[in-house]
């Protein structure tokens, strides 16, 4: 510490640091004034890569692979989904054909069902009331016009019935045979040319036929 003192022993000279002292009357040695060392300056080499130029092919390196790789992407997912397109497209066509069918079936169902109702019906009305069958019978003969008919045949219950019919729209000369193995309703006129089935269920089967062609279309 500055100011303490300390008594040296014999043998302890060498720890002792000698001291200079300043006499009166003498100057203080000059200290050179401090002078910081020049900056060396750092030059670029001749020939050697510019820092800015590095950094733009840097960024320019790095947009285009960033591009080439979006597009990279975009090709192998492109790839990939074409097959899964395909299939969706095929199952789409697929259950389009399987509505149109299942339309036209329940279509079909539908004339079938109405037919059936209709016949029912019909026959009831034929139960009831015999001479339901006019209509049927004027048509017949418009068909046939003036051709010959030889006989006419029907179920023994509507031979009666028909003959009426017959004389009613002048046509009583037409011969009548009743025929058991004929359904009530049924009535077939024989020419030397064929036979015309004027029967209810004739005339069914021809709208039902005509019904089922329209809706196959």
């Amino acid at each position: 510490m500055i100011g303490s003192r300390r008594i040296l022993r014999r043998g302890d000279s060498a720890e002792a640091i000698p001291v200079r002292w300043l006499q009166s009357g003498i100057a203080p040695p000059e200290i050179a004034p401090f002078e910081p060392r020049p900056r060396v300056a750092v030059t670029q080499k001749p020939g050697g890569p510019n820092p800015a130029k590095v950094t733009l092919r840097e960024a320019e390196a790095f947009q285009r692979g960033r591009t080439e790789g979006i597009a990279a992407g975009r090709d192998q997912a492109s790839a990939e989904l074409q097959p899964v397109f395909e299939r969706l497209g095929r199952s789409m066509v697929e259950l389009s054909s399987m509505a149109a069918r299942i339309r036209r079936g329940a279509e079909q169902d539908l004339v079938k069902l109405s037919f059936a109702i209709a016949r029912r019906v019909l026959h009831r009305e034929l139960t009831i009331d015999a001479e339901s069958i006019s209509g049927l019978i004027k048509v017949a003969l418009e068909k046939l016009q003036s051709r010959e008919v030889s006989r006419v045949r029907t179920h023994p219950d509507y031979e009666a019935v028909l003959r009426t019919l017959l004389d009613r729209f002048g046509s009583s000369q037409i011969p009548v045979s009743p025929d058991p193995s004929l359904l009530r309703g049924d009535v077939l006129f024989e020419t030397p040319h064929g036979t015309l089935d004027a029967s209810i269920e004739a005339q069914l089967r021809e709208i039902e036929r005509g019904f089922a062609d329209r809706i196959s279309r």
